[in-house]
């Protein structure tokens, strides 16, 4: 499976979050621990609760933002590496 293709997804076991004014507020109850989810991260996150691939969540950044594709990549890899903590992937 290639990397495009790869499902990505919240840790629904071990995390509890809540949409708080224009963020998700994140807790990993395995380690206390808070994180924020704000921007366009917010538009990704139900996708990321459901499971999901990068070509998905490419495709909903490229649908909602008026951001060339080549950049909405660029930012969804970055927006995923932050967010590693809190996914899964298979």
């Amino acid at each position: 499976m290639n990397e495009v293709e790869e499902r990505v997804a919240v840790r629904t076991d071990e995390l509890a979050w809540n949409e708080v004014d224009d963020q998700i507020v994140v807790l990993d109850t395995t380690t206390s621990t808070y994180h924020a989810v704000s921007g366009a991260g917010v538009a990704l996150w139900p996708l990321l609760v459901e499971g999901t691939t990068r070509q998905a969540l490419l495709e909903r950044l490229t649908s909602t933002y008026d951001v060339p594709a080549d950049r909405a990549a660029a930012d969804l890899e970055a927006f995923l590496s932050s967010c590693a903590p809190l996914l899964r992937t298979a």
